[in-house]
């Protein structure tokens, strides 16, 4: 796993403290780690444009499914320094291979191997209950 520089890890958190991310781990939380899983049809695609937007610094691409909290907490600024960061180690996106879910305190969390074209990346997408964007973590 690579280091993050601390103005990147600040990025990170400063959304995750905005969305309120941090009860997410308070809860509990069940894992199911199958293909099958319904929660893909809408998770892969809303990643797979995430994570396009992000590598492409699309804010509009990068926010398409994304609550209204997410909209209001993700800047310009923010995601051209996150953009910069994952691009500058990782390269451009390329895919994303589907992992597990767990549910926590009403929110559903995605893992996903994300394929750069410089190497892998683990990411956890946040959903919820509308199946939107709620939230995002680099592992």
């Amino acid at each position: 796993m690579r280091k993050f520089s601390g103005s990147f890890l600040i990025v990170l958190l400063g959304i995750g403290l905005v969305l309120g991310l941090g009860g997410c781990a308070q809860g509990t939380s069940t894992t199911v780690s199958t293909t099958a899983n319904p929660v893909q049809a809408y998770a892969d695609p809303a990643t797979t444009v995430t994570l396009q937007g992000l590598s492409e610094n699309d804010l509009a691409k990068y926010t398409q499914y994304c609550d209204a909290a997410m909209k209001g907490a993700v800047t310009v600024d923010i995601l051209s320094a996150t953009s910069k960061q994952i691009t500058s180690q990782y390269g451009q996106f390329q895919s994303i291979q589907f992992i597990s879910t767990e549910n926590s305190n009403g929110l559903i969390i995605v893992h996903y191997k994300a394929k750069y074209s410089k190497g892998d990346l683990k990411v956890r997408m946040v959903f919820d209950a509308d199946h939107l964007v709620a939230g995002q973590w680099f592992e």
